[in-house]
Order: structure tokens, then sequence, then C-alpha cells
């Protein structure tokens, strides 16, 4: 039993030491993409993509 406790510890400490703050990058980067001045012709278009008429 003492085993079972000591992996899950591992994994735990893993999930909350590297992959927390890497999501949280992730996520970080794909906001300012989105919000970057430089992409708003992009997706002023792609918003406009459903209303249009082919």
């Amino acid at each position: 039993m003492k085993a079972i406790l000591t992996v899950h510890n591992i994994a735990s400490d893993l999930v909350t030491s590297v992959w927390t703050p890497s999501f949280v990058g992730l996520f970080i980067a794909i906001v300012i993409y989105a919000l970057w001045p430089r992409n708003q012709a992009v997706f002023d278009q792609a918003s406009r993509m459903p209303l249009r008429e082919d």
C-alpha cells in the first residue's frame, strides 16, 4: 500500500510542478496571439465568414 501512495505522490508532484505551469503559459500565449493588433484583420474576416454569401 505504501508503494501506491508513493507513485501517487510522484504523479501529483509532476502534475503540479510541470504540467500546470506549462498549460498556463500556453493559455497566456494563445490569448496574447488572439489579442495582438496585427492579427485583428484575420480574425475580423473569419468572424464574417458565416454571413458571407458565395
